[in-house]
């Protein structure tokens, strides 16, 4: 099977570092991007593929509305991949509840609903890759380095990428035997949308400085590292959690 047999989905794949991600995937391959609400990022997705296919650069990407909060959702879009493309290889978990909250202001239905968003649809999606390849598979996720440092704000989404990052290990073992690696990107901070909605100029800035190589990660800074683990080279890499952080944390 050559690479451009292969057949991706992005989940979570239509904005910030998972855009990224769907864009490069495509450039080898049919490639299905997954959202949950916002279509207008969508539609833009769908656009800006078709005119680098149209260019010569691969494929066109299909997006897939689906709410993957529940094992029926997920099973629902691959299913709906699956009706479309006949096959799956390459899952790229990139889904969060951007659910900002202190441990004390926490409550119950918004802490678990981040747990069934950034976790729980990893493992539904590791049971049905089992499935759906012929080998060899690939399911890599997006995590956090706040799976086990503190930041103010990330009491939901810390211990969500710290179980993330646990299934990882027990996926990877188990999902060996069927020709499947299992590996997460740790992220750094990454210049997005999303980041800069969030955290105030200034303090971005006093993050570039502290960094090593002085700036902010960039989305194509970890898709590159994503698609090698895609692709065949990475066949003898599994369970294990690569940090791309510019140095940050080795201060």
């Amino acid at each position: 099977m050559t690479a451009g047999d292969r057949v991706s989905l992005v989940v979570g794949g239509t904005k910030g570092i998972g855009r990224a991600v769907s864009l490069e995937l495509a450039r080898s391959g049919r490639t299905f991007a997954n959202y949950a609400h916002d279509a207008d990022a969508a539609a833009n997705l769908e656009a800006a593929s078709s005119e680098i296919a149209a260019a010569g650069g691969g494929h066109g990407i299909e997006t897939i509305a689906c709410d993957v909060s529940s094992k029926a959702g997920v099973d629902d879009l691959v299913d709906r991949v699956m009706k479309q493309a006949g096959r799956l290889d390459t899952v790229v978990f990139s889904a969060v509840d951007p659910y900002l909250v202190s441990t004390l202001e926490a409550t119950e239905e918004r802490w678990w609903q981040a747990m069934r968003t950034n976790t729980a649809p990893f493992l539904w999606l590791g049971q049905r890759l089992a499935e759906t390849t012929a080998g060899p598979g690939r399911l890599i996720a997006l995590t956090s380095p706040f799976s086990h440092r503190y930041v103010e704000g990330y009491a939901a989404i810390g211990p969500s990428k710290a179980a993330l990052e646990s299934l990882v290990v027990y996926l990877a073992v188990e999902l060996a035997g069927k020709g499947i690696t299992v590996n997460a990107v740790s992220g750094g901070l990454i210049d997005t949308d999303l980041l800069r909605s969030r955290v105030p100029e200034a303090a971005l800035n006093a993050w570039a400085k502290r960094t090593p190589i002085r700036r902010l990660g960039e989305p194509m800074d970890i898709v590159s590292l994503i698609t090698w683990l895609a692709g065949e080279g990475s066949e003898w890499m599994t369970g294990q959690v690569l940090t791309m952080d510019g140095g940050y944390f080795l201060r």
